[in-house]
């Protein structure tokens, strides 16, 4: 209808144009249709944009409902979004929670277990004693004057004559009832160790006259760095064969280990002294180090068994190297307390290094005590030498059997030491 309005609009207009020539009848014309198809343009463009005004007016009450139920999904959508990212939050914090307590845990139990295992460690080093320190006793070894090895009949009989004297000290008499009670104490295991000296005196006389290898011999069984988990072992096997040996013990404080103290002494065997420590280092290292470490020794064992030890063995022998300056102050110590100290001139070598199988520690004890008129041996008592446990009824039987006398050592009996106690001022 517009489109025949416009036309008819342009019809009269041409109609009524002056008659100009053709060129301009002819551009009228094309200006006529221009203005035609913009007015039919914009007609039907107004058209277009009022209907979707129309449209969208009518629709504007759905379209709110559409967005709302759009916006409560997103809303919903948003929710659970900042849900899991909460949950995220929380799992990462309790994480990194876990993560900080669990090694603080795990250190405090390591800690813990640490703290027991070197109790343990401190416990073994104690029986086994530390390191073996090598000890660097010159090489001539064999060469040394050990004091007394030497055959000599007429100090034989004097310990003959002290051991009666001592056994004839047994009997009461007034003096004995104006002694302390650790005095009495102290005599009783004298004689009683004299006592089972005498015996096993006795018995090498008898054995003089019998046949065998090691017949006229004396041997002395010594244990050192006890008590440990074979003491009662060793003890055991002592009395089977009715044999006292002596026990240089080190500083224990546990029930078993002072149950192990006394019945060394009940059973008549000897216990000296082997340092508290055994700590090397530590007791050589200045003369108030060693009087410390004696004297710790020396008070535990007195509260223990009630009297006063005389008996002691340095902790690797009297030759030995770890102090630069020597022994001869540690050895004068000992000569002012009237402590003899023992050293040993035969070895099982169950301290070497060496793993050496039951045979052959028998046959290391062998070998050098067939070759000595007496013989110190040094053994070992600790939780690691259960070999030598293994070896020693063997040992004893067949040194028995073959002649030899196998006694405890007392401080009477003339000491074998790599250097003499006489030879120090």
């Amino acid at each position: 209808m517009s489109s025949d309005f416009i036309r008819q609009l342009v019809y009269k207009f041409n109609c009524n144009a002056p008659k100009y020539d053709e060129y301009y009848v002819l551009i009228h014309t094309y200006m006529c249709q221009f203005l035609y198809v913009s007015l039919e343009i914009c007609c039907y463009f107004f058209l277009s944009c009022g209907k979707i005004v129309i449209r969208d007016f009518f629709r504007g009450e759905d379209l709110q409902e559409e967005d709302y139920v759009n916006f409560i999904k997103l809303d919903s959508t948003v929710a659970e979004k900042r849900k899991r990212i909460n949950r995220i939050k929380m799992a990462i914090i309790i994480i990194i929670i876990v993560m900080m307590l669990l090694p603080t845990i795990l250190c405090i139990v390591l800690g813990v277990q640490v703290s027991r295992l070197q109790e343990n460690v401190n416990d073994l080093m104690e029986i086994h004693g530390r390191v073996e320190q090598p000890i660097n006793i010159t090489k001539g070894k064999e060469n040394y004057a050990y004091a007394a090895e030497k055959p000599d009949s007429d100090k034989a009989d004097k310990q003959e004559e002290n051991q009666k004297e001592n056994i004839d000290a047994a009997e009461p008499s007034k003096e004995n009832l104006n002694l302390s009670e650790s005095d009495q104490r102290q005599r009783k295991h004298a004689v009683k160790s004299n006592q089972a000296s005498a015996d096993a005196f006795d018995a090498s006389k008898s054995s003089d006259s019998r046949d065998g290898i090691y017949a006229g011999k004396t041997v002395y069984l010594t244990f050192d760095d006890g008590p440990s988990i074979y003491t009662n072992d060793i003890l055991d096997i002592l009395a089977e064969y009715d044999v006292k040996a002596t026990f240089f013990v080190i500083g224990k404080t546990d029930d078993e280990s002072k149950e192990a103290y006394r019945r060394i002494v009940e059973e008549g065997h000897t216990i000296g002294m082997h340092s508290y420590s055994h700590n090397y280092n530590q007791i050589y290292k200045s003369i108030e180090d060693f009087d410390k470490d004696f004297t710790n020794l020396w008070d535990l064992l007195y509260d223990i068994i009630g009297y006063r030890l005389k008996i002691y063995r340095f902790p690797g022998g009297s030759a030995n190297q770890v102090n630069p300056d020597g022994m001869e102050k540690f050895i004068r110590y000992l000569n002012d307390k009237s402590v003899v100290y023992f050293d040993w001139n035969v070895e099982n070598k169950d301290a070497t290094g060496i793993r050496y199988t039951k045979e052959e520690l028998i046959d290391n004890v062998l070998t050098d005590v067939a070759r000595k008129k007496r013989s110190i041996v040094l053994m070992h008592d600790s939780s690691a030498k259960g070999t030598t446990v293994e070896s020693l009824a063997e040992l004893i039987e067949t040194l028995l059997s073959e002649g030899a006398s196998i006694l405890p050592l007392t401080q009477e009996v003339p000491p074998i030491q790599q250097i003499e106690a006489d030879s120090i001022e």
